[in-house]
């Protein structure tokens, strides 16, 4: 190869390569972001399965005070 299509190659390659490391890193963050995400749903859900049981135990006593008056 010439050494102008050599240098035309190896710059090329040098763009790509920085490319990928900011691809890497923005990744990186993505994954972080992820994991934030998770963390949140996770804690969503705790406190919607916490707020079915109450509402739960509330219908059980509406449930008992409609029998006590006979309804």
């Amino acid at each position: 190869m010439a050494p102008n299509v050599e240098n035309l190659v190896l710059e090329q390659l040098k763009l790509i390569r920085e490319d990928l490391g900011v691809l890497k890193s923005d990744l990186a963050e993505v994954k972080s972001d992820i994991g934030d995400v998770r963390s949140d749903l996770l804690g969503q859900q705790t406190m919607l399965f916490g707020l079915a049981t109450v509402i739960g135990q509330i219908d059980r006593r509406v449930e008992h005070l409609e029998t006590k008056l006979g309804a």
